[in-house]
């Protein structure tokens, strides 16, 4: 076995089960929000496992980088550990030849999170939204009880008088909305069906014999109508982005779409710097995954780390600062003080200048 095959498999299976624990970690977290989100809508366990899956590409794109960091740590620190790095050494083997395996993974890596990050998670990520957005109009559906009033809708008052014989609509209804802007409404029927609209945030219902009253302050009327048979749409919007807040719309939108959305002039500055920045992030990120290979070869094959529990916390170090940086950019972006390119590749030139200059400062005491 030559020495580059047996360093990849040292380092190969620890950046494996990092990236399986992260990716494990990650879904339990989102998971319990899902669960939480659909409780009581009848979603089936096929449609929930879909849901699940459907958050694995946009994980990918961090669980990969970070995988690697912790894989190649924990690979060399074995190696330290068992001596293995010593003997090697004592050979006649520079350390610098101990590099090109981890290397090779890490480019590897950013290959494939440059894909994930650029066209299969924004898809992944959108057909997900839309799938929570449907999920979420079907639990208010299901959340209404007879004689109970429903008001989690902002503005919006629901109330159900009894459930009808058929199970499927209400006998009994009302809906009194006063969210401003528009004329305040009361809506009474006798009997009433609701369902989640196909196409957009919206409830249907299906109403028979009833009356809407309605009070425009602005003009100063009041009006009544009477109806045998109607069909009304009810804007949830506000409550399906509460609800789905967690996931920002720019992770939603192809590259193309958030070049053109930084340049929007009808949307925020803020929203500009953000679509820039995620832009950006798309490939900053994935590039990460050299850099952090790179770093942890350095930092392992020169023996410094020993036991997992320093490779470990070596780990988390880094990734911390590297996750701090970013969110330093970001608000350096938000005070214009620095461009949404910088900001977001700041990071990875701080960590590449940081390995060099080790580097460097390791060849010159040698």
């Amino acid at each position: 076995m030559t020495l580059q095959k047996y360093i990849l498999r040292q380092v190969m299976w620890p950046i494996l089960a990092a990236f399986l624990s992260l990716n494990l970690l990650f879904l339990v977290v989102q998971l319990l929000k899902v669960v939480e989100m659909v409780a009581g809508s009848g979603v089936d366990g096929v449609s929930l496992l879909q849901v699940t899956l459907l958050f694995l590409p946009g994980f990918a794109v961090y669980t990969i980088p970070i995988s690697i960091l912790t894989g190649v740590l924990l690979g060399f620190g074995r190696l330290s550990e068992d001596g293995e790095l010593i003997a090697l050494a004592g050979a006649g083997i520079p350390a610098v030849h101990l590099w090109w395996a981890p290397l090779g993974m890490g480019l590897l890596g950013a290959l494939l999170s440059v894909g994930i990050s650029s066209f299969l998670a924004p898809a992944a990520t959108d057909y997900l939204h839309r799938n929570l957005v449907q999920m979420s109009k079907r639990q208010v559906v299901a959340s209404l009880q007879a004689g109970k009033f429903f008001e989690e809708i902002p503005g919006v008052v629901l109330y159900p008088r009894a459930r009808s014989a058929d199970g499927k609509s209400w006998d009994g209804f009302l809906m009194y909305d006063q969210r401003p802007d528009r004329a305040r409404h009361l809506l009474l029927s006798s009997r009433a069906r609701l369902e989640p609209a196909a196409e957009n945030d919206t409830l249907l219902m299906h109403l028979q014999d009833g009356e809407l009253h309605a009070r425009d302050w602005k003009r100063g009327r009041y009006s009544t109508v009477r109806y045998g048979r109607a069909q009304v749409q009810v804007d949830i919007a506000v409550l399906v982005g509460d609800r789905t807040r967690f996931i920002p719309f720019m992770e939603r939108m192809t590259m193309a779409e958030l070049k053109t959305a930084s340049l929007d002039p009808e949307r925020t500055p803020r929203e500009r710097m953000q679509c820039a920045s995620t832009w950006h992030r798309r490939f900053a990120f994935p590039v990460a995954s050299v850099l952090f290979a790179l770093f942890g070869s350095v930092l392992g094959a020169w023996g410094k780390l020993r036991g997992r529990r320093s490779t470990l916390l070596a780990s988390v170090s880094v990734i911390a600062g590297y996750y701090l940086l970013m969110r330093m950019g970001d608000a350096l972006v938000e005070r214009t003080w620095l461009e949404a390119a910088q900001a977001a590749w700041m990071p990875n030139l701080l960590l590449a200048l940081t390995v060099l200059s080790w580097m460097a400062a390791k060849a010159r005491r040698l």
